[in-house]
């Protein structure tokens, strides 16, 4: 029994020596071989996998867009195929026609205000949507402040739009975006009635251990800095997205039956986040190698959402030109992902349009 005491206490020191001396491997190896997951909680509602009628709208745009054969771009490339998906109909269905009735609403992410040239989401997809007759709008939360605070932003956004009675209104929220949205939809029963549905791209549904460890760094510190264009609000940014916050405030605070919810995740290899992203993505990686430099894929899905899909793009690749507009040159900016952020926001709304005309 002693010789087993002393094992176990050399076994001990050496993980703690190498756990704190940051040459720690990731326990977990990289591995697509595993079904989609989420982490919930005890009575939420089920998730229902839409993940072969997505790719097959998503690789349909792709496949008969002329920018993307001309750059060589496929869409298994960009769209994970994780172990239990489904295969689609063998006979390829045609893509949904586009329904002019959605009312889109874009919000944005984390410090997005302070970066208004690469903060706002899917900018130039968002543009050439418009020209085909979409009303487009993106309401620019507080980009330090609390998803409370952001909530009732929203909230007097949505009181003051303008819609018609055949319009439908549809929340997009991209990273702390969608977690705003969830607040508000919970603070803001009336205003949320007007609502028909929300969908989150790479939201922190679940908040994300990186809050947790540097929510305290960023109050004490950070938290009324002076930043161009970026007021301080109410510096709750990083604390409203600790997993121990949002997470527990999420079990208890059950969503609108009346809206639809509708999720997409992202995460990637190493060798494909954006410089950024690269710390930020290794602290994770101890946890779980699939996220996306901010959040682990099963943190990103709302509770009793419809999954679309896992893109195999970083946090920021996925929805903001924050390479292309930090690119040294032109070419460099052009050999990013414009036009696979482009199809993806084409393909969301076509799903949409759909799911949402079936009822």
């Amino acid at each position: 029994m002693k010789i087993l005491k002393i094992i176990v206490f050399i076994f001990l020191s050496l993980f703690n020596i190498v756990s704190f001396s940051g040459c720690m491997t990731a326990l977990l190896k990289f591995d697509v071989d595993t079904p989609a997951q989420t982490l919930t909680y005890a009575g939420a509602p089920p998730i229902y996998d839409q993940r072969p009628r997505f790719r097959e709208i998503f690789c349909g745009l792709i496949d008969n867009n002329f920018e993307t054969q001309r750059r060589q771009i496929k869409c298994e490339d960009y769209l994970w195929h994780l172990n239990d998906e489904k295969q689609g109909d063998k006979v390829n269905r045609p893509l949904p026609k586009h329904d002019l009735s959605l009312r889109i609403i874009l919000v944005t992410g984390a410090f997005a205000e302070c970066f208004p040239k690469m903060g706002k989401p899917y900018q130039d997809a968002a543009a050439r949507l418009e020209r085909l007759g979409y009303r487009i709008d993106t309401i620019v939360v507080s980009g330090r402040s609390s998803s409370g605070y952001n909530a009732a932003m929203i909230a007097k956004t949505i009181d003051g739009v303008e819609h018609e009675a055949t319009e439908r209104i549809i929340l997009l929220g991209y990273s702390k975006g969608a977690t705003d949205i969830l607040h508000f939809l919970v603070d803001y029963p009336e205003h949320a009635k007007r609502v028909t549905a929300v969908l989150s791209v790479a939201g922190v549904i679940n908040g994300t251990p990186l809050a947790d460890k540097f929510a305290d760094i960023y109050e004490n510190w950070f938290k009324n800095t002076p930043i161009k264009a970026c007021e301080p609000g109410d510096g709750g940014v990083l604390k409203s997205l600790k997993r121990s916050v949002q997470f527990p405030w999420l079990a208890v605070n059950p969503l609108p039956q009346n809206v639809r919810y509708f999720s997409i995740a992202a995460f990637t290899h190493r060798e494909n986040v954006q410089a950024g992203l690269l710390l930020t993505y290794d602290l994770l990686r101890n946890i779980d190698p699939r996220n996306d430099g901010q959040v682990i894929f099963y943190d990103q899905i709302i509770p009793g959402a419809s999954l679309l899909g896992y893109i195999n793009l970083d946090h920021w690749a996925i929805a903001v030109p924050v390479k292309e507009k930090t690119a040294s040159s032109g070419w460099e900016a052009a050999a990013t992902h414009p036009t696979v952020r482009a199809m993806l926001f084409e393909a969301i709304i076509l799903f949409l349009a759909e799911k949402l005309a079936i009822g």
